[in-house]
């Protein structure tokens, strides 16, 4: 990372940030890191690469839009340290964003980290009931660890229950939850 750059432009609006960007990318041999709404109305691009090609691209992102009333500012921060790079590296899941802490080089491409399920388990105040149309029984617990849309689709399969389609597809999880399980009580 000792030859890496970050460029920044700072301009008014997203027309003034795209316009830069493209500039830039067309000047010299950079990567579009990102493009960040600070504020309403502010952004600034985050150009990296080596550090000349992201000066001059940065120069002649500024020669285009200068004269324009959307731009504010630009600086270049040269062999960017190790510890300000992780300042640009996306913020993915707890797992993920340690063993970016922990590298040095580049960023590490995002894995999908599986969850081992937890147990459950059943209260005597309500058992396990089994939805219809399903080969396993749920609790209230259960039922309010799963999303929404989860939910939803047991909802739109169980036959019986009081909420038409156009209802489940506008319910919130607790309306969800509640409805499962006054249908299955019913049963």
């Amino acid at each position: 990372m000792a030859d890496r750059a970050l460029g920044l432009i700072e301009v008014k609006g997203y027309l003034g940030a795209v316009v830069a960007a493209d500039a830039a990318l067309k000047a010299a041999n950079v990567s579009l890191l990102n493009i960040e709404t600070v504020k309403a109305g502010l952004n600034t691009v985050q150009l990296i690469g080596d550090v000349s090609a992201v000066r001059s691209a940065v120069d002649a992102a500024v020669e285009l839009v200068q004269d324009k009333p959307y731009y504010l500012a630009s600086h270049v921060i040269s062999r960017l340290d190790n510890q300000t790079d992780l300042l640009f590296v996306p913020k993915r899941n707890s797992k993920t964003a340690k063993k970016e802490i922990a590298s040095t080089a580049e960023t590490i491409p995002s894995e999908k980290i599986e969850e081992k399920p937890q147990p459950v388990k059943e209260t005597k105040a309500e058992p396990a009931k089994k939805l219809e149309g399903e080969t396993r029984t749920y609790t209230r617990e259960e039922l309010e660890k799963l999303k929404v849309v989860e939910l939803r689709s047991l909802a739109y399969h169980q036959e019986g229950i009081r909420l038409s389609k156009k209802e489940i597809k506008f319910a919130n999880k607790k309306l969800l939850v509640e409805t499962l399980m006054e249908t299955i009580g019913e049963e």
